[in-house]
């Protein structure tokens, strides 16, 4: 395995499917406790069904794979944007990171209609925040931890 997460592909998408995992246990939390209406995975599922049949369990499981994907392939723009600038400050790059991804997902590609679930909730809103800076801090620290990227490379 340690040789599979050299490669930068590998490293990048597993990264990133491990720290949306990570993401989600405040949200599944939250959302345990009545404090925010959707999963992410419910997100995630309308995108390509209906809502009505996202607590179905194929929607549950096509939510999970679609958020998995939309995780392991946000790894990648980890990988990029370490390979064009090195892996300096990697936490730093990481907060950066989950905030493009947080104002892309939530604050534009959902309200143009990317899901058909928009969740308004000012809690949604903000929790959501803290937990894509945990998603792109943790893909950052495991791309650095495992990827062969170097200063100056």
């Amino acid at each position: 395995m340690k040789k599979l997460l050299k490669d930068s592909i590998i490293s990048g998408t597993v990264a990133g499917i491990i720290a949306t995992v990570i993401k989600a246990i405040p949200n599944f939390i939250l959302w345990k406790f009545g404090v925010v209406k959707y999963l992410y995975l419910h997100i995630a599922a309308s995108a390509i069904i209906f809502p009505q049949e996202i607590s179905t369990p194929l929607g549950i499981t096509l939510g999970i794979i679609a958020d998995l994907l939309t995780g392991g392939t946000f790894g990648l723009l980890i990988i990029i944007t370490f390979k064009l600038t090195n892996n300096d400050a990697w936490w730093y790059k990481g907060l950066i990171i989950g905030s493009i991804i947080w104002l892309f997902a939530l604050g534009i590609a959902i309200n143009l209609g990317a899901a058909r679930i928009v969740p308004v909730q000012s809690i949604f809103r903000i929790t959501s925040w803290i937990d894509h800076l945990i998603y792109g801090v943790t893909a950052s620290y495991l791309i650095t931890k495992w990827s062969p990227i170097k200063k100056n490379q």
